[in-house]
């Protein structure tokens, strides 16, 4: 079969891969991955295979989730060959959005904190043991890694990016006995297994990208079981409006922002869409400790786009970025 003249979602659907069992056979996923059509076509896919294939051939049982980093491997399990080997390949799948993660020893310092915005979910988390989980615009992982420390049945994280695949892909390697997480490359609105419904979502700086909001929130109250949990971050506007950023137009830097809403109409969106028990349980500004220019992504980042009164380059007001927590009814 040719898998490039396949597309993987309807390829998992038609062959009944919607069970954890089959789910979790990684080195088939592997492949599918780097077969698919989407990578096949990308100017990168040549290059990505290579540099996964030049990452050092060890496996670790050693992963830790308790800590910032997402830790893999010890640093006494590596020589420094191989240490300077590794390095230099993830390097070559800058930029690192979101970690950080400790690679054997190696820290990959990546543009956000994102254990600021574990943080702040944290205890807000049901009892998650035993749930199935999705993870939605995982980016590499981080936060479905952080998740495993709880014990869930499985996560599915889904991203479109196609690099942050390839960085799940070569972290993923190194722990393959890690059989519940499993990433693809499709949106919510592209995942159709009906026979999978999830008992937690995970939409974190999702909606704010969104051609249509409508549709993304179809999509994760379709993903859900009844009374299932969605925790959902966001940009919001703390105006009397929503902002509908124009097509070609930016926001903080960003191109693909399209309406950031109102806590109030947010609160109306998620009511119209079939949520119920909507709570905001955080409210933060970006700054540029939690989001900032690193080794691991040395393009511009959050203070090349603010001003010295906080508000955006574009002159919107300062970023604000709300958590709620809602259940489907």
């Amino acid at each position: 079969m040719d898998l490039n003249k396949i597309n993987i979602l309807s390829y998992l659907k038609d062959k009944n891969f919607y069970n954890e069992y089959t789910f979790r056979e990684y080195d088939f996923l592997f492949n599918i991955f780097l077969e698919n059509k989407n990578f096949s076509n990308h100017g990168n896919h040549y290059k990505w295979i290579k540099i996964l294939k030049s990452l050092p051939n060890i496996s670790t049982s050693y992963l830790n989730y308790s800590n910032s980093s997402i830790i893999i491997g010890k640093k006494n399990e590596i020589n420094d060959a191989q240490t300077k080997t590794l390095e230099k390949e993830l390097l070559k799948l800058s930029p690192w959005r979101k970690g950080p993660f400790n690679i054997f020893g190696l820290e990959i310092d990546s543009e956000w904190r994102s254990e600021k915005k574990w943080q702040r979910i944290q205890s807000y988390l049901p009892n998650i043991n035993g749930m199935r989980i999705a993870d939605i615009g995982c980016s590499n992982g981080y936060y479905s890694f952080k998740l495993l420390e709880l014990q869930p049945d499985l996560i599915v994280g889904m991203d479109k990016t196609a690099l942050y695949i390839i960085q799940f892909l070569a972290l993923k390697a190194y722990v393959k006995q890690i059989q519940e997480l499993i990433t693809l490359p499709c949106s919510s609105e592209e995942f159709n297994f009906k026979k999978i419904n999830f008992d937690l979502i995970l939409s974190m700086g999702v909606l704010y990208h969104s051609k249509n909001p409508s549709t993304h929130l179809n999509s994760l109250r379709y993903l859900l079981k009844k009374n299932g949990y969605i925790i959902l971050e966001t940009i919001v506007s703390n105006k009397s409006a929503n902002i509908d950023i124009k097509k070609n137009q930016t926001y903080a830097g960003m191109k693909n922002v399209r309406t950031i809403f109102t806590k109030k109409n947010l609160n109306d969106l998620m009511i119209f869409h079939g949520f119920k028990n909507i709570e905001i349980i955080n409210d933060s500004f970006t700054d540029s400790n939690e989001q900032r220019s690193t080794k691991w992504m040395s393009g511009k980042s959050f203070k090349d786009f603010t001003l010295p009164n906080g508000n955006t380059l574009e002159g919107y007001p300062p970023v604000c970025r709300s958590i709620l927590v809602a259940q489907k009814k």
